[in-house]
């Protein structure tokens, strides 16, 4: 068999007199506790819901017991303005909760915003990253073609194809132009009579005084 531990209860004994200034409980604060009665009762019920009618009748019973006892409780009058303003401290501590939970809200939206905007930047980041890996092999194929091309070995040195000995053995510029110009021979005496004469030496000198005056004068000027 089980013992039953029971609980002593330690009597206060008060003076007589102190309890002269005892007021009763207000009604505002047993409508107040009657209004915390009733939530509770409802989530008591929802854990019972075989024997809800039961459960609910002996609920109501311990409440109106309750209520009545505190219609005739006699409180001190400290405690009577306490509980007096347990419904306005309730108030303010919904409205703060309520403004905790807005607060929360929009940190959340905020946090929310934040993630996205990484998400969109490492997915840009990686779009990036594979296009620079696209280029890179563009870059190397593209490298690689050339090396081929101009036959560069491993140590950079350049080996160019050898021309052909037709390109080596033909004529020059001047003599394809000489071919082109009738009476070579006639042309080449008149034009060197022509650079020897007095007339060319005569202007040439002139040329050469006047770019000396005109230096001149550009000194001056500075």
């Amino acid at each position: 068999t089980g013992q039953i531990d029971h609980t002593s209860l330690k009597q206060v004994k008060l003076a007589p007199n102190r309890r002269k200034t005892w007021q009763p409980l207000p009604k505002s604060s047993r409508e107040h506790l009657q209004t915390m009665m009733e939530p509770i009762i409802i989530e008591i019920l929802s854990n019972h819901s075989r024997k809800h009618d039961q459960v609910h009748y002996h609920l109501n019973c311990l409440k109106k017991r309750l209520l009545q006892m505190c219609e005739t409780l006699q409180v001190p009058p400290n405690k009577v303005e306490d509980l007096t303003n347990v419904s306005n401290l309730l108030k303010m501590e919904r409205t703060q909760h309520k403004a905790n939970e807005e607060g929360l809200a929009l940190l959340q939206e905020e946090i929310d915003k934040i993630v996205e905007t990484i998400e969109s930047m490492t997915e840009s980041m990686q779009s990036l990253k594979n296009k620079i890996q696209i280029l890179t092999s563009q870059v190397e194929e593209e490298e690689e073609k050339l090396k081929q091309v101009l036959q560069i070995n491993s140590s950079g040195e350049l080996f160019l194809p050898e021309l052909p000995q037709k390109s080596l053995k033909g004529p020059t510029l001047q003599g394809e132009i000489l071919t082109l110009i009738p009476n070579q021979s006639t042309l080449l005496k008149d034009l060197d009579i022509l650079h020897n004469s007095s007339q060319m030496k005569n202007m040439l000198n002139f040329f050469k005084e006047t770019y000396k005056r005109l230096d001149a004068y550009k000194r001056l000027d500075a």
